[in-house]
């Protein structure tokens, strides 16, 4: 995927596999162990700019695990609307 290989090139990480399938609760998921990385079907619906956020965030997990300091000085960092697309994405129901 080409938005996941230039995120991977600005970020320094690799992704050992990614899937995109249905998902009830969330956007995206990373599993940093692994280097996988999951996202919701429903992202295709969205637009570029939330796509593109939810790569970089879970690109982030391969950095930093966790939603602390240094993960949200990571999105500043990189990715700097970030917050305007979370709100977004917050503001609007997933599939049940």
């Amino acid at each position: 995927n080409p938005l996941i290989k230039k995120w991977e090139l600005k970020l320094g990480v690799s992704v050992k596999r990614f899937s995109i399938r249905s998902m009830k609760s969330r956007w995206g998921s990373c599993t940093p162990k692994t280097h996988g990385i999951r996202f919701n079907l429903e992202l295709v619906k969205k637009s570029p700019e939330c796509l593109e956020y939810i790569v970089v965030h879970e690109l982030v997990h391969l950095l930093e695990a966790s939603h602390n300091n240094r993960f949200k000085a990571l999105m500043d960092q990189f990715y700097p609307n970030w917050k305007l697309c979370r709100k977004e994405l917050n503001g609007l129901q997933l599939k049940s």
